[in-house]
């Protein structure tokens, strides 16, 4: 467990973090009454995009969607019918690409609701 935060790219986190509150942060400050409610709300609604996407994100670091990416960018871009592509050669890259990759949305989208819950719960 303690591998995987070792994983965190700190410039990459803060760029996920700028780009993620800005529209809660933004909605609150415009909002003059009840602007934490309106934050909290922005922030849950972002927390669940954020966890759907990081779902789906996992099934891309475990390798369910390999062989249809392998097909579509072999469609793409292979044009020389006398070399072939090699599948395991692509799935090796692959794997050493996600075994150095974090699932950034789904760790931010649970940070959220757990905020939003504790600001709803403590300060509202």
């Amino acid at each position: 467990m303690i591998e995987k935060f070792k994983k965190i790219n700190p410039r990459t986190m803060i760029s996920h973090l700028i780009i993620t509150l800005a529209y809660p942060a933004a909605r609150g400050f415009t909002t003059k009454p009840n602007g934490l409610t309106v934050f909290t709300d922005a922030l849950t609604i972002i927390g669940l995009v954020l966890i759907i996407g990081g779902i789906i994100y996992s099934f891309i670091l475990k390798g369910d969607l390999d062989i249809s990416s392998f097909t579509f960018r072999r469609g793409l871009r292979h044009t020389d019918p006398e070399k072939p592509l090699d599948f395991g050669k692509y799935e090796r890259d692959r794997r050493d690409q996600r075994e150095r990759s974090f699932n950034y949305p789904l760790f931010l989208g649970i940070l959220y609701i757990i905020v939003s819950l504790i600001l709803a719960y403590v300060v509202i």
